[in-house]
């Protein structure tokens, strides 16, 4: 027998408002003015991870991080005076601890007498959006960068071929010792290296010259001689130990640029002194390659920053870095067919940076 059972309006407006609510792709949740959970949907439970007995009657700010609770107070006070929040983005938590990006719209809920007891709020998750946001800031960052690169290069290259004339002179004028004509041989080297890298620079101008053979334990002795005074004024202790026998197929200038980037950063880590240990040998996980490792005691790199590191733009020197040294260095290096792996502790007393670089072998042809 058919039950002619019927809902009346409001009801059916009710049921129909909460079967909305619970398939929505948004989440959507209540709480009262003090902040209590009150209300939890299925969407909720997917972004945050909390199923719905887990949250309600639990304050909002277990999804608040700790820097962002007096928010929580402002949109309160703007809610009991009866403001609507609209596209408010924000950082959320879930229950792992994994920190999300939101937009939220935030409304007061009156109760029948018309005063406010609380508000819903609808959370989208814009994680997506906001990390394609932040790739194009960043390839916009990279373009402007090029273009002055360009700038740079043709600025001063006028400049640097008369120093590098000068220092040529003074090296063939035949009243130099030999120590001080090898100082000067140096000088125009590096000279020389800086108007490659400002061509360089951002990748705006690569390099077309065929790669050479090069042996790893050349271009680092020739590197440590250049920062001599810099890392004896710092106290830094060198140990070395090469053991590469076979050369690398590269551009040497680019390795030069390699290893003094990561050489800057270890002599930067460590303003009071300290033990700066580089390391040359034969890598067997790489078919045979070269594999360097350099190693400092500086006060080491955060957890949380391992990750971007390598992420142009990034520093953890404040206005004192530029955040590509690292960047241009794994472009380089994996440029080359090669691999680069950075780990760090921040631990007293075994504080530190490692950095190793593999490289594969020139390959020589059999007659």
């Amino acid at each position: 027998m058919a039950s002619n059972f019927q809902l009346n309006p409001e009801d059916e407006a009710r049921f129909r408002l909460a079967a909305i609510i619970e398939s929505s792709e948004d989440a959507i949740l209540s709480k009262n003015l003090d902040g209590i959970i009150t209300s939890w949907n299925e969407a909720a439970c997917r972004m945050f991870g909390y199923t719905e007995e887990e949250i309600v009657g639990h304050s909002i700010l277990e999804l608040i991080p700790e820097y962002l609770h007096e928010d929580e107070a402002d949109i309160l006070r703007k809610l009991k005076a009866g403001e609507r929040i609209n596209h408010y983005e924000t950082v959320r938590l879930k229950k792992n601890g994994e920190t999300i990006d939101v937009s939220l719209t935030i409304s007061p809920v009156r109760n029948s007498e018309n005063v406010i007891i609380g508000s819903s709020k609808i959370a989208r998750n814009i994680s997506d959006r906001k990390q394609l946001e932040q790739r194009l800031i960043q390839a916009d960052k990279i373009a402007t960068m090029g273009r002055m690169a360009a700038t740079i290069a043709h600025e001063i290259n006028n400049p640097l071929e008369s120093v590098i004339n000068l220092l040529y002179l003074a090296r063939t004028s035949g009243e130099l010792g030999s120590e001080a004509r090898g100082y000067l041989l140096t000088a125009e080297a590096e000279i020389e290296r800086v108007s490659h890298i400002a061509r360089q620079t951002l990748g705006y101008y690569r390099d077309t010259g065929a790669p050479v053979e090069v042996y790893l334990h050349h271009v680092l002795t020739d590197i440590l001689t250049v920062y001599h005074s810099k890392l004896e004024n710092r106290h830094i202790v060198v140990k070395t130990i090469f053991d590469d026998r076979r050369p690398v197929m590269a551009s040497r200038g680019e390795l030069v640029q390699v290893f003094s980037n990561i050489i800057s950063n270890s002599i930067d880590a460590m303003p009071e002194g300290g033990l700066l240990h580089i390391q040359i040998q034969e890598a067997a996980n790489l078919e045979g390659g070269i594999e360097v490792l350099v190693r400092d005691q500086g006060a080491g790199i955060e957890q949380e920053h391992l990750t971007k590191v390598f992420e142009p733009f990034f520093t953890t020197k404040g206005n004192l870095g530029t955040g590509i040294g690292l960047w241009v260095t794994k472009q380089l290096v994996e440029k080359h067919g090669g691999r680069v792996a950075l780990t760090s502790c921040t631990d007293t007393g075994m504080s530190g940076t490692s950095i190793t670089l593999s490289l594969p072998v020139a390959k020589r042809l059999v007659h």
